[in-house]
């Protein structure tokens, strides 16, 4: 007669190896921080800035003066070295239906492709959004008490040619800087569940002292033109 096993014992036998592996598992801390040293953030971020270039060539992109297409601004302002480097860099051109004391301007034809339109609140009008560059993630790494939140630096690169126009960088300050520096994003995502959530909401550069859009009266300007913003 064979002896009745005991009940559990098998099923005990099975779940040891699973008790095993959860025990060995890597904590959600070291996880992030094998991330990290596999370059897998640096992927991820990289495909995340990639997928955002909504099929334009370039995906770093900056308000430009009022932000609405048209631009309609004022004769004075039209007169500013921002807009008239604007124009003759050939981005911007002049279009008919300004009301007199005022100028309309436009994405040039040629340089439609630069340009996005942007919705940011659909309570708002669309902006449009002048694409200077794409982001080169160079690194990554951990900071925050829980180990577990990313920042990561980047480069700015494959410039059009119209961005080292001595107009253009004498306009607009932060195009220097920017094009030719590392610049970092910090506490930009946290690490859940095996993965970075990159919800990067804004894609904007901060630069001190200096406004990163393509705007009439850059901040960071010691001696902006006379009547500048009228």
């Amino acid at each position: 007669m064979k002896a009745r096993r005991k009940p559990g014992r098998g099923g005990a036998r099975a779940l040891l190896p699973a008790l095993l592996l959860a025990a060995c598992a890597p904590s959600p801390e070291e996880q992030a921080r094998r991330s990290i040293d596999s370059g897998q953030a640096v992927a991820e971020i990289q495909t995340f800035f990639d997928a955002r270039a909504q099929g334009l060539p370039l995906g770093q992109c900056a308000a430009v003066l009022t932000g609405v297409s048209p631009i309609q601004i004022s004769d004075r302002t039209a007169r500013l070295d921002t807009v008239r480097a604007l124009v003759e860099a050939g981005l911007l051109e002049e279009v008919a239906g300004a009301p007199a004391g005022e100028v309309r301007l436009a994405p040039a034809r040629k340089a439609a492709h630069w340009f996005r339109v942007r919705t940011r609140n659909p309570a708002l009008p669309s902006s449009i959004e002048l694409c200077y560059a794409r982001r080169r993630i160079t690194r990554a790494w951990l900071v925050g008490e829980d180990g577990k939140t990313l920042n990561f630096a980047y480069r700015l690169v494959d410039a059009p040619a119209w961005t080292g126009d001595p107009r253009m960088r004498a306009a607009f300050p932060f195009l220097e800087p920017a094009l030719t520096k590392e610049l970092v994003a910090t506490g930009i995502a946290p690490f859940r569940d095996g993965r970075w959530f990159l919800d990067l909401a804004d894609e904007g550069i901060t630069l001190p002292g200096q406004d990163e859009g393509f705007y009439a009266c850059p901040d960071g300007r010691e001696r902006p033109d006379p009547g500048c913003g009228g």
